[in-house]
């Protein structure tokens, strides 16, 4: 293990070969795999409200699976489980009552406010803002500033979950509001503004939000189809393409 000017409590549980750097800290209950790297001034098991308000309160469990690369200035809240291979870029901010699957990663200055589930092999882009109560599932694409809504009149409560299913993907400035699905092998196309449901397999474009086409449809400039997009990244960054 190797450690340097950083803080770690001694109920945390580091593994084999785990690099911490400077200025980082790791709170109570928080376990870390074998082979993680713990960049400068990350913060893993940051307490929630109740550390302020209850002298007796006691860090709930955080998990972070082997493999992992925290990057400097992330901050992961107690009461969240992260699995193997995972990866943040830089500021990123994941709230308690998060469950995340293995190889996904999180950008840089993206926020998961909690009560979540990512699935696995997501990729977060940089400057994502989700919402609580967000269902992002396996393979998952979603793109910079990107934004998912949860309340249909804030600031008041009745908060909704969005479900985002296998292969979909959310493209840059999309804005999702309260309460979608968004449908397998799905496209919501830069800047649009989804307001209802998306079915599977569908290009969803403009503001609002309209259905235009199928995604198997799209081609490119050469006229070769391009989509569903992983059955033309074969090998892109080892994914396990048995179907299910």
């Amino acid at each position: 293990m190797n450690t340097t000017d950083c803080y770690i409590s001694h109920k945390a549980k580091l593994g084999k070969n785990v690099s911490v750097g400077k200025g980082a800290v790791i709170y109570d209950n928080v376990e870390i795999g074998d082979n993680c790297f713990i960049g400068p001034y990350v913060i893993i098991g940051e307490p929630t409200m109740s550390f302020y308000k209850d002298p007796q309160h006691e860090n709930k469990k955080t998990v972070i699976g082997a493999n992992s690369i925290i990057r400097a200035h992330t901050v992961i809240y107690e009461d969240v489980s992260i699995g193997e291979y995972f990866q943040t870029g830089h500021y990123a901010i994941i709230r308690e009552n998060t469950t995340i699957g293995h190889h996904t990663s999180f950008g840089s200055c993206s926020e998961l406010p909690g009560k979540a589930i990512i699935g696995n092999y997501v990729r977060i882009h940089s400057k994502v803002m989700l919402s609580e109560y967000n269902d992002i599932r396996d393979y998952v694409w979603i793109f910079p500033f990107v934004v998912i809504t949860n309340s249909k009149y804030p600031p008041h409560g009745d908060l909704k979950k969005c479900i985002i299913n296998e292969y979909a993907q959310i493209f840059s400035h999309a804005v999702l509001l309260p309460g979608l699905s968004i449908g397998r092998n799905a496209i919501v196309g830069a800047g649009a503004l989804v307001t209802k449901d998306v079915d599977d397999d569908r290009i969803i474009v403009g503001n609002p939000g309209k259905d235009v086409r199928a995604v198997s449809d799209l081609r490119n400039e050469n006229g070769e189809q391009v989509y569903p997009w992983r059955n033309y990244l074969k090998d892109y960054r080892g994914y396990p393409w048995q179907e299910k």
